[in-house]
């Protein structure tokens, strides 16, 4: 990269501090959120994930790069009023922030097309897009999410409870087992570690796959993997406490722990899926010459 675009490089840098500065009241928004709401929490994540992306694929990202103000200008200044104009908008509500949140994103890409060009914005917009996962969705709309991963992990673990022939009766979110009752409530739904597992998708789709419809495959698959492994965090935990003490339902094995031992559940299912999927790209590949 030349000297020319290390400067526009550095000057984009300079500018994003500036408005980011400006912008603090949204920046101090959304860390709190972040830290506050366990549903959030991707926010703070998702620009260390872009960054790693985009310095790992810095050869091919910034192998041509070119200064593009005809079209980066122009959005860089439609994304810095619609950024500032939402962080200042009072009353402030979850809509305001949604919106401030989203020209700061817009703005990150213009900043990027402006100084690098379409090329690299081209071989960059993987990494760009994990940006997106920095938009808080509307409360109702992550309680729906919520609800949807706590019913799901609630069919699982009533499938799986019938499955290893224990006795069991469902009433919505309530089990009733031999000599324990239990709800799967909107705590135990998961969504926690089932972003971040998402996260882990997201990397590792673009680490290991080449062709974007195995990279999709394997980040949409995530989501019934996180669910599956909360419903036997859910049956085992169960199990124990019934069949060897109850420490293991009400004690730190479950409100600290749970996540970290039923880890295997998800290499478990994750690795073979991202190992099929690289078995079939290389098929496809080998099959590509022959056909010639």
């Amino acid at each position: 990269m030349g000297s020319v675009n290390k400067r526009s490089l550095s000057c984009a840098a300079v500018g994003l501090l500036a408005l980011v500065l400006v912008n603090w009241p949204l920046v101090v928004a959304i860390v709190r959120l972040s830290l506050h709401d366990d549903r959030y929490l991707q926010i703070l994540l998702a620009p260390f994930l872009c960054g790693f992306l985009i310095h790992w694929y810095r050869a091919e990202i910034f192998a041509a790069p070119e200064y593009a103000p005809r079209v980066g200008v122009p959005l860089v200044l439609v994304a810095v009023i619609l950024c500032i104009t939402a962080t200042y908008w009072q009353p402030r509500t979850t809509t305001t922030l949604l919106l401030a949140q989203s020209a700061f994103v817009l703005l990150s890409a213009s900043a990027f097309f402006l100084v690098c060009g379409a090329r690299s914005f081209r071989a960059a917009l993987y990494p760009l897009c994990c940006l997106l996962l920095m938009i808080p969705l509307p409360s109702g709309l992550m309680d729906q999410v919520s609800a949807g991963f706590q019913h799901g992990s609630a069919n699982v673990s009533y499938a799986i409870f019938r499955l290893t022939g224990t006795p069991v009766l469902r009433q919505g979110m309530q089990f009733s087992l031999p000599g324990l009752d239990i709800e799967i409530a909107s705590e135990c739904s998961g969504i926690r570690s089932s972003l971040m597992f998402l996260m882990v998708g997201i990397l590792t789709a673009s680490l290991f796959l080449r062709s974007s419809w195995s990279q999709a495959v394997l980040i949409v698959a995530t989501i019934p993997i996180a669910i599956c492994k909360n419903a036997v965090r859910i049956v085992s935990l169960s199990l124990l406490s019934i069949h060897v003490n109850r420490v293991f339902l009400e004690g730190p094995i479950h409100h600290k722990y749970g996540g970290v031992l039923s880890l295997p559940v998800d290499l478990a299912l994750f690795i073979p899926l991202l190992l099929a999927l690289r078995k079939s790209e290389d098929r496809s590949s080998s099959a590509q010459p022959s056909q010639k």
